[in-house]
């Protein structure tokens, strides 16, 4: 970066982020280049910096806190969509915002699922606006985004189904410390280090714990065992 507008503890600010990225995505395709890039706003970790003078602050608190930060995050990611709107670029890119978790993931549940509920956002020029009700898991905003590309999935090490597929199941995988849970519908079951496993019904944001269900519970543990191998074996590259 070449005289940013503003450095704190974590780097260049968001609005840095996007402005430089919005020039090295117009370059892509002025070149005839495909590309895929992530971008990760870091505004929203402790100590809070960000510029001044760019959002109306929230009353009420101070002003390096999370709830201003997250603002300022909010605000950068818009400013890239209005630049994005404007270059060609735009017409051929599949945009998707999504939050990486929940800002604080506490409760008394072994695994609180209701702190695992984060936002997404699928954009594209042709893309038809609708909102997905149904469990999805961040594997599977990889594998639709994928899928709106015309890319196909199945050629992709991906643990996860576009929203679009027939072979899309109503599942979500969490973590949370040293347990694991797979969710399927309103049933999850939760896998703990050198304990049995559990399975609950989540109801009212909360676990109640129910029989055995010994496929899902084996599944979950399916889950852990195969990611941690081709990650430690490097198979997923």
């Amino acid at each position: 970066f070449i005289d940013p507008e503003y450095v704190g503890s974590w780097g260049v600010s968001d609005e840095d982020l996007v402005t430089r990225s919005n020039q090295e995505f117009k370059q892509y395709h002025k070149n005839n280049k495909k590309f895929a890039a992530v971008m990760f706003s870091t505004s929203n970790h402790a100590p809070f910096d960000y510029p001044e003078d760019k959002i109306d602050l929230i009353e009420g608190v101070e002003v390096k806190s999370v709830k201003n930060a997250i603002k300022y995050a909010d605000y950068a990611v818009g400013k890239f969509i209005e630049l994005a709107r404007q270059e060609d670029y735009y017409q051929d890119t599949i945009f998707v915002i999504a939050a990486d978790h929940d800002v604080r993931v506490y409760g008394d549940d072994l695994v609180p699922v209701n702190r695992f509920h984060i936002p997404a956002l699928i954009l594209g020029e042709d893309v038809v606006p609708e909102k997905y009700s149904k469990i999805t898991t961040q594997p599977d905003i990889l594998a639709t985004a994928l899928d709106l590309t015309g890319v196909n999935e199945l050629t992709y090490p991906i643990q996860g189904h576009s929203i679009f597929s027939d072979k899309k199941k109503n599942i979500a995988l969490m973590q949370f410390n040293d347990y694991y849970a797979l969710r399927q519908d309103d049933k999850v079951a939760v896998i703990r280090p050198g304990k049995e496993a559990l399975t609950f019904i989540y109801q009212d944001e909360k676990l109640n714990p129910i029989d055995h269900d010994i496929g899902l519970e084996q599944d979950a543990l399916a889950f852990i065992l195969t990611l941690d191998h081709l990650y430690n074996n490097n198979l997923h590259q």
